[in-house]
């Protein structure tokens, strides 16, 4: 396998690096007007660049693809980023599962957990996966960033990063409204609106409202449909304009969301592991529960003080009250029974978390631009709780457990970049990372007898980056990265009830990359290739395992483990008005060393979880003239091959390949400032699930499907 990969890697880079070049320059022109410029500006490396002179693996959305493939939250990106899985955490609707290139996060339910891949909002650390499938209202630009970024982003950006940015205060006038009626009794709106205030004043405002009234799952013991919800939320900013050298802008945020949570699928507790009951019903008495409340203040400030030179802060305050509830049997009953069901394991949670984030940055950069340089300080506190209340196992009352933890983080960083020759520019950086967290907790023994559990850890990580980028022309580049990253240590609370364990400490998690890439314009810039090889070595991977009692889940520092990709994104404008593109991804992960003790050694488990071998994304769009109107027809495509949702890679955990369709048609009238569309989700209305799992071998499991068709219809204004 290692010989094949090895063949794949090399020639997919000798290919592009050799042929590339030529191409470029010896391929028939197209007019560039035809095609219009399908470049974005991106700030990956914290300073703004054209996403095609960017020398890392980035895949980043404009507003317009945002709409066109139906991106409406965060969850929504993964459809169309090679490598990246995203879905519903299993505690809430609004809580993330996440994984990028080996490293994942299955536990965004508890306020311990900590993911690998960090999440940005205008440049804000969001410390939590439990409520971090944001809607993207009004949203310029989202970027998602692959391999280690942890030199300028730092902790838990071990093997990449997502940003979303915001649409600032400029002192433009504009107004954007987006209203539409969907399957299952949904009614959505957005709105966004940004004008001057005075000369040196201007607002940029925005808000959403979305309420399902209907669910696509039944409950076949209460008789009631489920999936449920509604959120609403907005945000206010305002900036400081048309003063020369000052950057300044407030903003608040606020954002809160009520649901009937989550709800699982019972399966058969033996081989096949079958659903128990229809794909989309769920059979446990006692309600469910998804509920969140987030609100934030963030100011930034820059100032140039010369032509060369930039100081910026970023400083924020964010607060996060949630509350999830479930069954995760999704209602038990006896092989062979026809008793009415009762609970399984319902668990219910209420959490808070309150977090602090300072940045001092100083950008620099020569007149003639050869020579960009950044360094920073970042500090960043977090305090958090959790406590769970009315628990049952079958029928049994259980203890209740809480949670106290602080996490304070230190960190400097520098990087320079400097272009050698006309074409050649090498990239150095380094930051150093300070860590320290503590725990306290309470939770009870079999005998129901609590116990007072405090822990405490520190860690000092340095994580360098060195990048060598050559330009053959402004249409073609090629570049080669070595860089590190890391995933913070933490706590163990999936186990209460488990004294011995609760509270537990689990090390850092660290990873080396070795990625080359290119990025070429070919066509006159109707073709956009970028290519990314890679080799990831993760030391010290954080594993989800079974615990020592029912229903119990434990982090463990389970493995050494290396994972090699490549990943191949591409847009084509043939003519006016048309834009298709084709993303694929390989991945082969394989397990070097492995804990004697850690449950994937003792399963025999050679493969990494949520890892697809192979993923797909194709689609585009085309724009048909109708008289002084235009008609946009768009659709895509994803697949991803089949992965394991746990450690042990058991049969009950095994998901099958997923493949999803979405098309939309917009009219847009003179002028384009009215459109009315309708759009669907899962066209094909593919039963799929993407989550499955043992919870307590033997006695009861549960797969979680995901959404069937969604059908939308609706009404956009922009001024």
């Amino acid at each position: 396998m290692c010989s094949r990969f090895a063949f794949l890697f090399s020639t997919a880079f000798a290919t592009t690096l050799f042929t590339v070049p030529a191409m470029a320059q010896e391929a028939p022109q197209v007019s560039s007007d035809a095609v219009g410029g399908n470049d974005i500006v991106v700030t990956a490396q914290r300073r703004e660049q054209s996403l095609q002179d960017t020398p890392i693996a980035v895949s980043a959305f404009s507003p317009a693809m945002l709409e066109d493939r139906a991106i409406t939250s965060v969850i929504n990106i993964a459809q169309n980023t090679p490598g990246l899985y995203l879905s519903q955490g299993t505690a809430s609707p609004s809580t993330l599962q996440v994984a990028m290139r080996g490293a994942l996060e299955q536990n965004g339910g508890t306020i311990t957990s900590e993911s690998p891949v960090a999440i940005y909002i205008d440049d804000v650390y969001q410390s939590r996966l439990s409520a971090a499938d944001y809607d993207l209202a009004d949203i310029e630009r989202v970027e998602v960033l692959r391999g280690p970024q942890g030199t300028l982003y730092g902790r838990n950006s071990m093997t990449g990063a997502i940003k979303l940015i915001t649409r600032q205060p400029n002192g433009e006038h504009w107004a954007n409204f987006d209203i539409s009626y969907a399957r299952f009794e949904e009614v959505k709106a957005k709105v966004s609106v940004g004008a001057p205030i005075t000369g040196n004043l201007a607002l940029a405002a925005s808000g959403f409202y979305d309420n399902r009234n209907e669910g696509w799952q039944h409950n076949i013991y209460t008789g009631e449909d489920v999936t449920k919800f509604r959120r609403y939320g907005g945000q206010v900013a305002l900036g400081i304009t048309n003063v020369d050298k000052l950057e300044a802008v407030v903003t608040a945020r606020y954002a809160k969301s009520t649901s009937d949570g989550q709800h699982f699928l019972p399966i058969e507790p033996t081989s096949p592991y079958h659903p128990a009951i229809g794909f989309y019903e769920t059979r446990t008495p006692l309600p469910a529960i998804g509920n969140n409340e987030q609100y934030s203040f963030s100011g930034r400030l820059g100032y140039d003080l010369s032509d060369t030179i930039t100081v910026r802060s970023i400083t924020a305050y964010q607060h996060l009250k949630e509350r999830w509830a479930l069954d995760f049997a999704g209602g038990y009953v006896a092989p062979g029974s026809t008793a009415d069901p009762i609970v399984g394991f319902y668990r219910d949670s209420l959490g808070r978390q309150n977090q602090f984030t300072q940045e001092f940055q100083l950008l620099a950069n020569s007149a003639d631009d050869r020579f960009h340089f950044i360094a920073g300080a970042f500090y960043f506190h977090e305090h958090a709780e959790q406590g769970t209340a009315g628990d049952i196992f079958l029928g049994f009352q259980l203890q209740p457990s809480t949670i106290d933890t602080t996490s304070k983080s230190y960190a400097g960083y520098a990087q320079a970049d400097y272009e050698i020759v006309p074409g050649l520019t090498a990239s150095a950086g380094i930051r150093y990372t300070h860590d320290t967290k503590s725990f306290f907790g309470t939770t009870p023994d079999s005998l129901g007898v609590i116990h007072d559990l405090n822990y405490a850890i520190k860690a000092n990580v340095w994580t360098p980056k060195f990048n060598l980028q050559y330009k053959f022309s402004p249409d073609a580049m090629v570049y080669a990265t070595v860089a590190r990253g890391y995933r913070a240590a933490g706590f163990n609370s999936l186990n209460s009830g488990e004294p011995n364990g609760y509270g537990r400490p689990y090390a850092p998690e660290f990873a080396w990359s070795y990625e080359v890439g290119a990025k070429v314009d070919l066509l006159d810039r109707a073709l956009q290739l970028n290519l990314a090889a890679y080799h990831e070595s993760l030391d010290n991977l954080q594993t989800l395992a079974l615990g020592n009692v029912a229903g119990s889940y434990l982090i463990q520092n389970a493995a050494k483990a290396k994972v090699e990709g490549v990943e191949l994104e591409s847009t084509l404008r043939p003519i006016e008005g048309v834009s298709l593109f084709g993303n694929v991804t390989y991945t082969y992960d394989k397990y070097q060393e492995l804990d004697p003790g850690s449950q994937a050694a003792t399963s025999g488990a050679t493969r990494l979880p949520l890892i697809s071998r192979w993923q797909y994304q194709v689609g585009g769009t085309a724009d048909i003239p109708l008289g002084d109107s235009t008609v946009t027809l768009a659709a895509d495509y994803s697949w991803r091959a089949a992965y394991n949702s746990l450690v042990s890679l058991s049969e009950a955990s095994q998901n099958p390949a997923i493949g999803r369709a979405n098309a939309s048609i917009t009219y847009k009238l003179p002028g384009e400032r009215v459109q009315i569309y309708a759009q669907a989700t899962n066209v094909f209305n593919s039963k799929d699930w993407f989550a499955s799992a043992e919870f307590v071998p033997g006695l009861f499991g549960y797969k979680i499907p995901l959404e069937p068709r969604v059908w939308r219809v609706g009404f956009r204004y922009k001024m």
